[in-house]
């Protein structure tokens, strides 16, 4: 259901061009210089796993066929830290740039974004946080994905940890000029994170559609997105080598980012609590905590839920209920924590993370107003691992 009854004004942002087919990446130069982009020094911001696996030579040669030379960027691992962030603006700065093409997972292409904007301007990388103008221009950034979930080549977010909490930068001039989307590129994601980032776009795509800021627009792709991850996620996870599955993953999370001009709801709210506490990866955190987002937010216009479970589940006349069940079904089936013990979270530090979910990340975007007497039993049941009995708390309103 595409709804028409929010009178707010809002935006919707996008790439200005989206490349996507098997080899894609290859075209790279030929993209840039339909943009005017002129053959020059480009920096090149990857993480260390696609320098490992190869993938970044074949780009880097495939600029240099172009006439492109590439500086290459790849202290990358894991999820950024501040430091890591004010080395990158340190080498961005050091040379002439012409422009930036990120490659790899969410946190390169954050990475990058924020490159692209340090390059043209002065200023530490904190005096950006929050929303932020810039103002001069970035330099032309392209963003190629190299997993299927977090559609950060789609966003204007760059995202970061700052003393083990998580900070971000917000501006539409972080919007790439292009995304190219290379299934290719994504062939050699072993199981466990083609599942993590998978279920990373399906979170996107069901809290965008949740959000009190939903448009046409984010409900169009988000229904499309989650639709797509219900049928795809599942054989990419069993068989990496399907194509078709990895050029269906690739287009659902590139079509989740286009979800976050939505925003998200109180699910990455309670996952940025879990991963300030744990190693668990985005993706993961967004998951445990996506069935219980939606019970939680369920007495809220309940035909919407209905809608998207009856597309996701593709039955009709499913329920919130049956759709929250099914992902914690989901999670179970591709080997997810489904419990916050089970990632090592003491039953004594709820009451701190309810705490710092309601300070820290209000989520005023969530259609269910949050306080610790609502968060306490989410946190409790998620605790537990306990769906089924937070969905019949849920029923009763």
């Amino acid at each position: 259901m595409i709804s028409f009854d929010n009178p707010g004004v809002g935006t919707f942002t996008t790439p200005r061009q989206v490349m996507m087919g098997d080899g894609a990446s290859a075209k790279l130069a030929d993209l840039l210089k339909g943009w005017q982009v002129q053959p020059a020094r480009v920096l090149l911001v990857a993480d260390r796993e696609v320098t490992r696996l190869g993938l970044i030579d074949a780009i880097r040669g495939s600029l240099a066929v172009g006439g492109f030379e590439a500086a290459v960027f790849d202290a990358i691992v894991g999820e950024p830290l501040l430091e890591t962030a004010l080395d990158l603006t340190d080498f961005a700065r050091g040379q002439a740039f012409g422009a930036v093409v990120g490659v790899g997972g969410g946190s390169a292409m954050d990475m990058a974004k924020l490159a692209a904007a340090l390059a043209t301007n002065a200023g530490g990388v904190k005096d950006y946080l929050g929303i932020a103008t810039f103002p001069k221009a970035p330099l032309p950034l392209a963003l190629v994905p190299t997993t299927a979930g977090t559609g950060a080549e789609a966003t204007s977010v760059s995202m970061f940890s700052i003393e083990g909490r998580k900070s971000i930068v917000l501006s539409s001039q972080l919007i790439p000029l292009a995304a190219v989307l290379d299934p290719s590129l994504t062939l050699s994601l072993p199981p466990r994170v083609t599942a993590a980032t998978g279920l990373d776009a399906l979170s996107h795509a069901c809290e965008a559609y949740m959000s009190i800021r939903a448009n046409p627009f984010t409900d169009g792709h988000a229904l499309t997105a989650a639709g797509i991850i219900a049928r795809w996620l599942k054989t990419a996870y069993d068989d990496g080598a399907n194509l078709e599955a990895r050029r269906a993953m690739i287009f659902a999370a590139y079509l989740g980012g286009l979800c976050l001009n939505a925003g998200v709801v109180v699910g990455h709210s309670v996952a940025y609590t879990i991963a300030n506490r744990t190693r668990t990866p985005h993706g993961i955190s967004c998951t445990m905590a996506l069935p219980y987002t939606i019970l939680f937010n369920c007495t809220v216009k309940p035909e919407r839920l209905k809608a998207l479970a009856e597309v996701v589940l593709k039955s009709p006349g499913a329920a919130a209920e049956d759709l929250a069940l099914w992902i914690d079904d989901l999670n179970a089936d591709l080997g997810m924590p489904r419990s916050l013990k089970e990632v090592g979270i003491a039953a004594e530090s709820l009451d701190e993370m309810v705490e710092e979910c309601l300070t820290r990340y209000p989520r005023p975007t969530n259609p269910v107003g949050l306080s610790r007497e609502r968060l306490k039993p989410l946190y409790e049941a998620m605790h537990a691992g306990d769906v089924r009995g937070f969905a019949q708390r849920a029923s009763r309103g």
